[in-house]
């Protein structure tokens, strides 16, 4: 071979060497852990990745995504995280804080973790403090304690002749929404009952009680747990006539009087930005964990029809959404 002809070809390959480089680079890899099923995200991991796509992360093409799908069995969660972690991810995903523990535990803190919880992450041991994580996970928390007097408020003008409330929650749930309630329920003159569920089992017996204590609303308050049963105590609600209301707009829309809280699908779409700072190189401990900014109310007319309830038309007004 001449030097001359040497010496293009050298040039070639080395040219071409950057495009070799990049084509063999792997992409970022990001380990999803679901608590539903394959068939079908639910609406806030759906919101999530429609996010995630409209950010420019897209699946294939940038990233690549490993999903892990519990099927809606709780016991499935932590060989399933354990699972993922051995994959070693760029970065570990989920919806929920039942979800993110397991992966918290199985990670032991190697893996950074972005999601949203409806718990409260310094009382579950995932973050130090919301301000500053100080751990492997951030994203967002959908939890609002305080609001739980706001709903008993909602409750009291939506049907002002209720004087007993009685409260369905899972005490598993860390979070301090009874003692709000309680506190709000003072305020307005109510007594307030009680009712904690450890799982589906309890349900049945949880509403017995409730119809004994005399209870002539309800207040739920909302987790995983209560979530999956959201259609049977809104009809539980119903044939007893009883108003029901809760934070996430799923009660609503399976029956419940009203809704109230943040808008977990709107929420969800923010977590997409910080899946993109820790893609790049940004470390979840140093990422302050956001609370909600988009609460949404949402009312049931078809169920206050049922209730024999009118709801005022100040309270219509102020409605994000009426379900007719």
């Amino acid at each position: 071979m001449q030097r001359r002809e040497f010496i293009a070809v050298l040039g070639g390959m080395v040219a071409a060497w950057p495009l070799a480089v990049r084509a063999q680079k792997s992409l970022p890899r990001i380990g999803w852990l679901v608590f539903g099923d394959a068939k079908q995200l639910g609406p806030v991991d759906q919101s999530l990745k429609d996010a995630l796509a409209q950010a420019g992360l897209l699946e294939g093409r940038n990233i690549e995504i490993i999903f892990r799908y519990a099927n809606g069995m709780p016991d499935r969660l932590a060989q399933l995280a354990t699972e993922l972690v051995a994959q070693r991810p760029n970065l570990l995903l989920a919806i929920g804080g039942d979800v993110i523990k397991p992966l918290f535990e199985a990670s032991k803190g190697s893996i950074p973790i972005v999601g949203g919880v409806s718990d409260s992450p310094i009382r579950s041991g995932i973050a130090v403090s919301l301000a500053r994580p100080s751990k492997n996970f951030t994203g967002i928390t959908f939890l609002t304690d305080e609001m739980a007097a706001k709903r008993m408020e909602l409750l009291k003008e939506v049907a002002p002749n209720v004087r007993k409330v009685a409260v369905i929650f899972n005490p598993q749930h860390f979070d301090d929404e009874v003692t709000f309630a309680r506190r709000g329920a003072e305020s307005l003159g109510l007594e307030l009952t009680t009712h904690p569920i450890n799982k589906i089992a309890d349900l049945d017996a949880a509403l017995q009680g409730m119809g004994a204590s005399g209870a002539d609303g309800l207040l739920v308050i909302s987790s995983r747990l209560t979530g999956i049963v959201a259609a049977k105590i809104a009809q539980h609600g119903q044939e007893r006539r009883l108003p029901v209301i809760a934070s996430w707009r799923e009660f609503a829309d399976s029956g419940a009087l009203l809704s109230y809280g943040p808008s977990r699908i709107f929420e969800a779409k923010r977590l997409a930005g910080y899946v993109q700072k820790v893609l790049n190189g940004e470390k979840p401990a140093d990422l302050p964990i956001e609370q909600p900014v988009k609460f949404e109310l949402v009312i049931n007319l078809k169920t206050a029809k049922v209730l024999g309830l009118t709801v005022p038309p100040s309270l219509l007004g102020r409605a994000d959404e009426v379900i007719e």
